[in-house]
């Protein structure tokens, strides 16, 4: 009874992830972060942007940049992917201010929901240069899901950019 009131409490405060690929792995991010998820459109190069910003949308008359994942991971750039890319919409908070960014990823390929238990923390060492951007490791399947912190992502954004020196 008492173990039937545990499992039913972690359900309820399960989380929805949007899981997504990136350069091989498996990555979760909370859904709460994620606006919508897009096919690739159309985008606009900016002229002297730094090398992360791939240019900007035309999201229902909202100018929105995106980024790609893999300049602040460290990972090649794949030229021509095998598939159409997907774009996060993740809202990002400064202060008062909201704003709305994209992030390219390979493919978006579930929403899962997860127990606070399933998060592990992540290893210091062994991740490679995501490690900053990993705030734990979820068991799934055969494999392990990295949890994203999608605020360091943006703080390393800042930095390339030279926004946030």
């Amino acid at each position: 009874m008492v173990a039937d009131a545990a499992t039913d409490a972690n359900r309820d405060r399960a989380q929805s992830f949007v899981v997504f690929r990136l350069g091989g792995e498996g990555y979760a991010l909370e859904v709460m972060r994620v606006q919508e998820v897009l096919d690739m459109l159309s985008m606009t190069e900016v002229p002297g942007a730094s090398r992360c910003l791939l240019g900007v949308i035309n999201l229902r008359g909202h100018v929105v940049p995106v980024y790609d994942l893999r300049i602040p991971f460290g990972l090649p750039v794949d030229p021509k992917p095998l598939r159409a890319p997907s774009v996060l919409i993740v809202e990002t908070e400064e202060g008062n201010d909201a704003e709305i960014t994209g992030l390219l990823v390979d493919r978006v390929s579930d929403v899962l929901e997860f127990s606070p238990d399933d998060v592990q923390p992540s290893p210091q060492l062994g991740l490679g240069k995501t490690t900053p951007f990993v705030r734990g490791l979820i068991r799934h399947q055969d494999a392990f899901l990295l949890v994203l912190d999608v605020d360091r992502v943006f703080s390393a954004l800042a930095s390339i950019n030279g926004e946030g020196a």
